[in-house]
């Protein structure tokens, strides 16, 4: 009996072994082996780790260690020994002390047969299903460890396994590869370093997103875009410099879109005022937001003053500390109202004057008003360098019509020229293809329109003086 016993031993134990390779026979003790199981639930399990109560939801976790002992009357007589334990202690105890029973269940289920293949099966599907565990309380000791496994486990099951990249197409082993962390679509980090680079040198940060056509679309319903955040680009990777260039082009549009920001008053500086919701760079590493350029600037914000950076429009209501800024670059208190240097709480002060600009100033916006057309969501200047008059703005993506700045939709943005009762954009798409600089005499609509015509008498009002001015003469 013992002999078939022994013969039965080794028979289960060889046939595991050409299943599980990774099992591990002791040399030393004979019917003793050892083996780790892949814990990955199906879905991220989120683990708590206190006291501070910081949640990472974790894709993997270390291992399931088995270790299996066949007495001399296994499988005949009595069950396998199993010890599951895990390193570090992530798993309860409670739910250790059910795993180690269940050896037992099965093997009197199958009525004193070999369990080992059956018993580990069944620990398979329950660590895709976390052991039953919804969540997990764990120690902050223990969250490197964890967070790090789990980290390395995924880069090393992805780097075995091959992937078509969405944009060269080619098939590529994934240590060439790179999953976004929010859709999960895979390209090559080839493609990948082409693309964001030449966005980032071009200064073309809002397409610095996921290149996939399908990513954020859900059925028939389109999630706003989300740009990369630097944390992310410096993991494809992508240099530091060129990280640190996107970042700061990313906050200076925000803060140059952003109607409550006002900018220090020094000619030789310009910076803007320090703030919460735009906070200096300090170090790319740790951002890892991933917020769209397209959304909104709440003016609302508290501390937010009334009228954004027209000195004719601030509320000159605001009082004592509300109107104290200080620049971010040069460290200048001053006046939010007056742009004055930073007077106290109770001197009464007025705006400053528009006109106070200087020549260049000047010259700069006449240039910006005469050869640009304002974005008709977020007015910033748009110039046309050639092609249709079809424009997208490069600051909020609105559709709109260079010549007289409607908007368009954009599922039909050419219908706004083929539409009769546009009558100053009917079938004019192409008109000033060449680009604003040689535009000409093209007639615009809107608000260019009007500056156009405004201008035209200004330069007929000139004319006619000068002319009765030499008439005088004569």
């Amino acid at each position: 009996m013992a002999d078939t016993d022994d013969d039965e031993r080794t028979e289960e134990l060889e046939t595991l072994q050409s299943i599980y390779p990774e099992l591990v026979l002791d040399p030393n003790q004979p019917y003793t082996a050892t083996l780790d199981l892949l814990v990955a639930p199906t879905k991220p399990l989120p683990v708590t780790f206190e006291p501070e109560n910081d949640v990472a939801r974790l894709a993997y976790l270390p291992p399931l260690h088995l270790e299996f002992i066949l007495p001399a009357d296994y499988p005949a007589t009595s069950s396998a020994f199993v010890k599951p334990s895990t390193s570090p202690s992530w798993l309860p105890e409670h739910v250790l002390k059910r795993l180690e029973d269940e050896a037992e269940a099965i093997w009197e289920e199958y009525g004193g047969g070999t369990i080992l293949f059956s018993y580990i099966s069944s620990l398979q599907e329950q660590a895709e299903a976390a052991f039953g565990l919804e969540d997990l309380s764990l120690p902050s000791s223990m969250r490197k460890e964890l967070v790090d496994y789990s980290r390395r486990m995924k880069k090393e099951l992805f780097d075995k396994e091959t992937f078509d990249c969405e944009v060269c197409l080619e098939p590529k082993k994934g240590s060439a590869c790179y999953r976004m962390e929010r859709c999960s679509h895979v390209f090559c980090i080839a493609c990948l370093q082409d693309y964001y680079n030449s966005c980032i040198k071009e200064g073309d940060v809002n397409n610095v997103k996921c290149m996939s056509t399908d990513c954020g679309k859900s059925g028939n319903k389109a999630k706003k875009d989300r740009l990369l955040s630097p944390k992310e680009l410096l993991q494809i990777p992508i240099s530091r410099e060129q990280v640190e260039r996107y970042a700061k082009i990313k906050r200076k549009k925000k803060i140059e879109s952003d109607p409550t920001i006002i900018f220090c008053p020094r000619s030789w500086c310009q910076g803007a005022m320090r703030t919460d919701r735009h906070p200096k760079i300090t170090d790319v590493g740790q951002m890892d937001d991933s917020d769209s350029e397209a959304e909104d600037t709440d003016p609302a914000q508290p501390g937010a003053i009334n009228g954004g950076t027209d000195p004719k429009k601030r509320n000159i209501g605001v009082r004592g500390m509300e109107r104290l800024a200080i620049c971010e670059d040069c460290n200048l208190a001053f006046c939010v109202v007056c742009l004055s240097s930073w007077h106290g709480d109770f001197v009464r002060c007025e705006p400053r004057d528009a006109t106070q600009l200087t020549e260049e100033d000047q010259a700069s916006l006449n240039f910006i008003m005469k050869n640009t057309s304002p974005c008709p969501y977020c007015s910033v200047p748009c110039q046309k360098s050639h092609g249709c008059n079809h424009m997208t703005c490069a600051q909020c993506k609105t559709h709109f019509c260079y010549l007289c700045g409607a908007w368009l939709n954009p599922d039909h943005p050419y219908q706004h020229y083929n539409d009769p009762k546009n009558k100053h954009c009917f079938q004019r798409l192409m008109d000033g293809a060449e680009g604003d600089v040689a535009n000409g005499e093209i007639q615009f609509g809107g608000r260019r329109g009007a500056e156009q015509i405004a201008d035209f008498w200004e330069q007929e009002a000139m004319r006619i003086q000068m002319q009765m001015n030499e008439e005088e003469t004569w």
